[in-house]
């Protein structure tokens, strides 16, 4: 999981270094306007046409009061320390990089590469006061207050499942904004997917949210299509589990690992993204020996019986999501 989450941020590192330098709101030829629409949400969502610069900028105005109470939390972040700061922000973190794509995509923002280790994310002129007004409002904080709730079942679901096909939020946000949806929430709601959960789309163009840990879904999504369909009856404890990020019957089996982990991972590696890739790879039915060559390659001591122990007792006792073969010991 740690290495696909490197390989994850350096992936949307480059795109945003090949995002237009402009913004919709700039004084734009022709060609510079189709680039920054192809790089769009919209260039997705208008697929009938592609209208021209002045009918996008109209768009963009009309929605954003609204659409300011669907960002992600990294984007909500991200929008309120531009705001503090004149319309201007740094990443200080790369893992920021995914909600400025998404900013960019709204058509909201623009990024200026400062150098190899600095960006700068600047909202539109057009937008500060709309899109400020917008936060202290209301609904604002109703919304988000829903997107919270929204936002931690989906996390457990994903942990207890390893993917989720985006019809199932889709049809249950609506029930949560009691009867306030209008032509634009799902519309939005579909942007906070994209923004805040890993995912990838079908040949149909269907959007599957995907654990982080998940690493190859095209495996799984095929071995799924040859089994009869799974009934899993999810209880209130497994929904908390799912939450928390470790099931009840998981906690033994972790914690045994890593206290043996303590003081024996190599200084390249932290210790709870060493655990936590050994727990991914057992939920995903990695078999043991492949589960001890990649424990061995982040020591820097010879493992233990101990450790080999508690290495097969997480092996055993990790649950396995849904189409991912039971733990056999190898």
């Amino acid at each position: 999981m740690s290495v696909m989450r490197e390989r994850q941020l350096e992936a949307c590192q480059d795109r945003l270094y090949r995002c237009p330098a402009a913004g919709i709101f700039d004084e734009l030829c022709e060609d510079e306007f189709r680039e920054i629409f192809s790089f769009s949400f919209y260039a997705q969502e208008m697929r009938a046409r592609i209208p021209n610069q002045a009918e996008l900028r109209n768009v963009v105005l009309s929605r954003v009061a609204q659409e300011a109470c669907y960002l992600s939390p990294m984007e909500d972040n991200l929008v309120k320390r531009m705001l503090m700061g004149g319309g201007e922000a740094y990443l200080d973190d790369w893992n920021e990089i995914s909600a400025a794509e998404a900013l960019i995509s709204r058509l909201w923002c623009t990024l200026q590469i400062v150098d190899e280790e600095s960006a700068r994310l600047c909202l539109a002129n057009e937008l500060l006061v709309p899109v400020s007004q917008a936060m202290l409002g209301g609904d604002y904080f109703r919304i988000r207050e829903q997107l919270f709730t929204f936002d931690a079942t989906l996390h457990s679901l994903l942990y207890l499942s390893g993917f989720l096909h985006a019809s199932v939020p889709m049809t249950q946000f609506p029930l949560h904004a009691e009867k306030t949806e209008n032509e634009n929430t799902r519309l939005f709601i579909a942007r906070y997917l994209r923004a805040a959960f890993d995912y990838t789309e079908t040949p149909e163009g269907e959007i599957l949210l995907l654990h982080p840990g998940l690493a190859d879904p095209e495996h799984l999504l095929s071995t799924l299509a040859k089994l009869p369909a799974a009934e899993v009856q999810l209880t209130r404890e497994m929904m908390l589990g799912g939450f928390n990020g470790i099931l009840a019957e998981e906690v033994a089996s972790s914690e045994a690992m890593r206290g043996e982990l303590e003081g024996a991972v190599r200084p390249e590696y932290d210790q709870e993204e060493t655990l936590e890739d050994l727990r991914m790879m057992a939920k995903q039915g990695a078999s043991l020996s492949e589960m001890r060559e990649v424990l061995e390659s982040m020591l820097c001591v010879l493992p233990t019986p101990r450790m080999l122990s508690a290495l097969s007792q997480l092996h055993l006792q990790t649950v396995r999501w849904i189409g991912m073969p039971p733990a056999v010991l190898n």
